[in-house]
């Protein structure tokens, strides 16, 4: 398997196909293409991709990040719970904190996913409070993820 890449425009039908899997309508958000685009273009946003072949099979969108935080505004997998997530997590959270000066790594995750939210917390993410009714703020400062990446 390879590592995160940066997308680009043409991948922009993988990502769709991706957040539309069963199970994730109640979890993660999902754009049409014109939105994706947008974000895309927006010097605030990245997206990163790992692919088997020419299918996509996990994809991250990064938001604020010219910011002091980071934000992790979309995970999402073709066949969670294999650990792709948990390495996909670590590895974005390495290309922040190394190519940024961003001083924490944020998310925003559902209230009733609690498998996200154990790999979260397994990776040094804490709970921050509540996002909004349904989402529970998540976060990690440099200095815990520089004790973390130490192991």
């Amino acid at each position: 398997m390879e590592t995160l890449q940066p997308l680009a425009p043409a991948d922009i039908p993988e990502v769709m196909r991706l957040e539309r899997l069963p199970g994730y309508e109640a979890y993660i958000g999902r754009w049409e293409a014109d939105a994706h685009a947008a974000e895309m273009a927006s010097p605030d946003a990245r997206y990163f991709g790992v692919r088997d072949g020419a299918r996509l099979t996990g994809f991250v969108i990064l938001q604020a990040f010219r910011e002091p935080q980071v934000r992790l505004r979309r995970i999402a997998l073709q066949t969670p719970g294999g650990g792709l997530g948990g390495r996909i997590l670590r590895e974005i959270m390495d290309w922040v904190f190394e190519t940024t000066p961003a001083e924490a790594f944020w998310l925003d995750v559902h209230v009733d996913n609690a498998r996200a939210q154990r790999v979260y917390e397994r990776e040094g993410l804490t709970p921050q409070g509540m996002f909004d009714g349904m989402h529970r703020r998540m976060a990690i400062p440099r200095a815990r993820w520089m004790e973390l990446s130490r192991r």
